[in-house]
Parts: C-alpha cells; sequence; structure tokens
C-alpha cells in the first residue's frame, strides 16, 4: 500500500490549557484542559490522515510514562506508528491559550537522548517502512544529545530505495545534504534565516538552492506570506485574515503533510501548496493539532492569492 515513511523522533505529551486571561507574574487557574499526543511526526501523520489521499507510517522514540499514554492515544486514533522504546521518558509539552487575546505560550520540556542501540532500531523500522513507500518525511529536531547523524543515515537510506525526502527540520543538515536524496524543503521563515544567514527572504532563498539535492522549498511565515519555489520559479501566497485563531500548534506540520500528499498525488508543487496552505490555516481553528475542516480548507484555499 503506499504511505509516507515518517521519522518524528521527537514526540510529546501534549497539554493544551485555555484560559479566558492569561497573565505574567500572577496565578492563571485554567477554564479548561485537554491532553494528546502531540510533536511534529504526530501532528504531520495526523493532518495526512484528516487530508485523506497518501497515509503515513510513524516512527518514533517513545518512553516512560509519557511514552506509554502517547502509544495508547495513537492507538485509539488509528494512527500506523511503530515505536522504539527508550530508557528515557518522553517530554511533556505545555500550550497556556488565552482566549481574550487569542495569544499562545508554550511550554517545552527537555528531551533526552536516544542511545546507540535505539537509534540503531529506529533506522531498522525506518528503513522497514520505505519498502512500499511512494516518499519519506523528516519532522522536527533530534531529541538532545541523540547520534547527529541519525538524520544523515536515514538519507541515505531514501537515497537508495529512490524515495524523495520531505524535511521539515533545519539543524545539523549537511549529511542529509551529502546523502543523495531528492530533498523537498518545508520549513518557516525564521528556519530559512538560521539555516541560510540571509535576512532577506528572496536572498536566502537563492542560497537554500545552492544546498545538494534540493528540488522545492515552501516556507510558511504564520499568517503572513508564504513562499514557494523550485530553483527557477518562485510563487508568493498572500493569506487571508482568519477571524478567530483557537490553536496554531501544528500549522507547519499540516502545511506539510498536505503539501506532500498532493505532490505525490500528482498535484503542481505550486498549487499543492496553495492547498497546503489552505490546511494550515484551517488548522488554526482546531485546538488539536494536525486535525481541520476539510471545506473549511478549501474554502480558505480558494481565496489565497498568488503573486
Amino acid at each position: 500500500m503506499r504511505h509516507i515513511a515518517v521519522l518524528g523522533p521527537n514526540p510529546a505529551w501534549q497539554k493544551t490549557l485555555f484560559f479566558d486571561r492569561f497573565q505574567y507574574d500572577g496565578i492563571n487557574r485554567a477554564r479548561e484542559m485537554q491532553c494528546f499526543p502531540a510533536g511534529k511526526g504526530i501532528n504531520f501523520c495526523r493532518a495526512a490522515k484528516c487530508h485523506g489521499k497518501v497515509p503515513c507510517k510513524l516512527i518514533q522514540f517513545g518512553g516512560g510514562d509519557t511514552g506509554g499514554y502517547i502509544c495508547r492515544e495513537l492507538g485509539k486514533e488509528e494512527m500506523d506508528v511503530w515505536t522504539v522504546r527508550t530508557v528515557a521518558p518522553t517530554r511533556t509539552c505545555s500550550t497556556c491559550l488565552c482566549l481574550a487575546t487569542q495569544t499562545m505560550t508554550e511550554i517545552i520540556e527537555p528531551s533526552y537522548a536516544a542511545t546507540t542501540a535505539e537509534v540503531a532500531s529506529m533506522l531498522e523500522y525506518f528503513h522497514e517502512a520505505l519498502e512500499g513507500a511512494e516518499g519519506a518525511a523528516f519532522c522536527g529536531t533530534l531529541p538532545t544529545g541523540t547520534d547527529p547523524y541519525l538524520y544523515g543515515r536515514a538519507a541515505r537510506l531514501a537515497a537508495e530505495f529512490r524515495k524523495p525526502l520531505l524535511l521539515d527540520s533545519y539543524q545539523n543538515l549537511q549529511p542529509v545534504f551529502d546523502s543523495g536524496a531528492e530533498l523537498w524543503l518545508k520549513i518557516n521563515a525564521d528556519e530559512l534565516r538560521a539555516m541560510t544567514g540571509e535576512a532577506d527572504i528572496r536572498a536566502a532563498l537563492r542560497k537554500v538552492f545552492t544546498f545538494n539535492g534540493i528540488r522545492f522549498v515552501a516556507i510558511t511565515d504564520g499568517p503572513s506570506d508564504a513562499w514557494c519555489g523550485d530553483g527557477t520559479r518562485t510563487a508568493v501566497y498572500h493569506l487571508p485574515e482568519l477571524e478567530k485563531v483557537v490553536n496554531p500548534i501544528g500549522c507547519g506540520d499540516t502545511a506539510s503533510a498536505v503539501w506532500m500528499s498532493e505532490i505525490l498525488s500528482g498535484t503542481d508543487p505550486f498549487e499543492a501548496f496553495r492547498i497546503a496552505l489552505g490546511a494550515a490555516s484551517a488548522n488554526c481553528l482546531s485546538a488539536f493539532p494536525g486535525s481541520y475542516d476539510p471545506a473549511e480548507a478549501a474554502r480558505i484555499a480558494a481565496v489565497i492569492t498568488l503573486a
């Protein structure tokens, strides 16, 4: 069965707290709390499932009670996931949403290094997931202290299988650029600036195409203009203003999943990114990262303009 092989090595047990008002240096009592699995890989796979065109096989690390919670809840979602059990516990991330100001504060616990044996197991799972895959995706950073060549070694496997590889990560990628894989880069504007050292987006896009293997680049910037290029053509996307943002977490992951799903389904990459941006915007209207109303996504995508 066609699918995307997804490496999401740094998941999180997500707590989202809703406040009528949130005040720094004060006592804040939440009116509601929601808990669920999250992290870039999980959000990517959830959004791809919501989009409904290409399913995913997720490979992740997971340890401790939080890792157990994640596996249990992903089972309820019927997500196809292979978890490498780790000695170290999986992190918890807490999001504080202020309903009055529509602002967000994110608190992220530290993550812990995977062992050499755990990394080897992840690569074995990834190798197996590449069998029959249409493409692969690397989502997010590695847990702190984990072998920095994990992505490079996995990218060489993708190259051997001749699978396009979407990168939703921006640090320590030289081994990936040297792997020989065909790369589709989807990151945000700040990450692009950090990767290239260029403050101007157009200059950064020109520079990023000097890196080996990059075929397409798609850049999000919150509610501001988004960008997509193939080294020859560059398109700028103007997004409509949303009346009410519930939770912006997972919007970039949603864009990545839908963009890749559409390209693998034969859609022109520039049109695919317009569709992806509609889904990412619709994700803002849901408290659950990577989950959105497809009809709302289509409505928003229809009014996104290109320059």
